[in-house]
């Protein structure tokens, strides 16, 4: 089984001053402990390390990298690279839900949630709600 992790669900999980911090760790241990892979692509770990470089410093950004490269090499997590295929599907996507401000990080989410047949988000965003995708929390 397989579980995409959102920009969201990353950075509440890292950092406990977060409002989501209690809520992201929950879902982690629990995905951890239930042997679940956790797919993310590349256009969500470079959001991430964005967010967390502004929130608090570049340390933390630089150990989240260092996390998520031990956490491939364990293979408890999956990097998606956002190519051709996944970029024209969120071009659909995009257009689909133009009533609603999707980002390109959203909408390659979607698409690869979409291409990919993975059951799941965890996030924290209700876009994907929105389009129909089942999400933890």
């Amino acid at each position: 089984m397989k579980v995409f992790i959102n920009t969201g669900m990353w950075f509440g999980y890292l950092v406990q001053g977060d409002q989501n911090h209690h809520e992201a760790a929950q879902v982690m241990i629990s995905l951890q402990a239930e042997g679940i892979l956790l797919v993310t692509s590349d256009l969500i770990l470079s959001e991430t390390y964005t967010l967390l470089m502004r929130k608090l410093d570049i340390k933390a950004a630089l150990k989240f990298l260092d996390i998520i490269r031990q956490q491939v090499e364990e293979r408890f997590t999956e990097i998606i690279w956002v190519d051709d295929e996944i970029l024209k599907e969120a071009r659909t996507i995009l257009e689909k839900f133009s009533d609603h401000p999707l980002t390109l990080a959203d909408a390659t989410s979607a698409a690869i949630l979409k291409l990919k047949k993975i059951p799941r988000i965890a996030t924290f965003d209700h876009h994907f709600s929105i389009m129909r995708f089942p999400t933890l929390p």
